[in-house]
């Protein structure tokens, strides 16, 4: 994973990018994650991160966005580069730890590096 050069996360901000991952992207299920990942049109990999109301308040939700950047903070190795990365949490994703969070992300990674990244790549 590339970082911008403040060491930030390089990450998807508009609604078209979500939605073009999300329409055309390949998709990795986990129980409390779901995966989508499509080739962008630079050399850098980018993340988005999705979760909605179905998760809880907005506490729970900014909690559960928290855990989901610092896991993939950690993980910079295990991103392709030139690929879009959407992660999507489902509502049970609100009542689990930093550590089971942090497993499920390095698993749907490791999905993704067995089969060969994303349609088109």
């Amino acid at each position: 994973m590339n970082l911008d050069p403040s060491g930030r996360l390089l990450v998807l901000r508009k609604r078209a990018e979500f939605v073009r991952v999300q329409n055309k992207g390949k998709r990795y299920r986990g129980r409390n994650l779901l995966l989508m990942v499509h080739p962008n049109e630079s050399d850098k990999s980018r993340v988005g991160l999705t979760v909605s109301r179905k998760v809880g308040n907005a506490v729970i939700r900014n909690r559960v966005r928290r855990r989901l950047r610092e896991s993939i903070r950690v993980n910079p190795e295990r991103f392709i580069s030139g690929q879009d990365y959407v992660f999507i949490a489902r509502a049970r994703a609100a009542t689990l730890g930093s550590y089971v969070l942090h497993k499920e992300v390095e698993w749907l990674l490791s999905q993704v590096s067995l089969q060969g990244g994303s349609p088109g790549s």
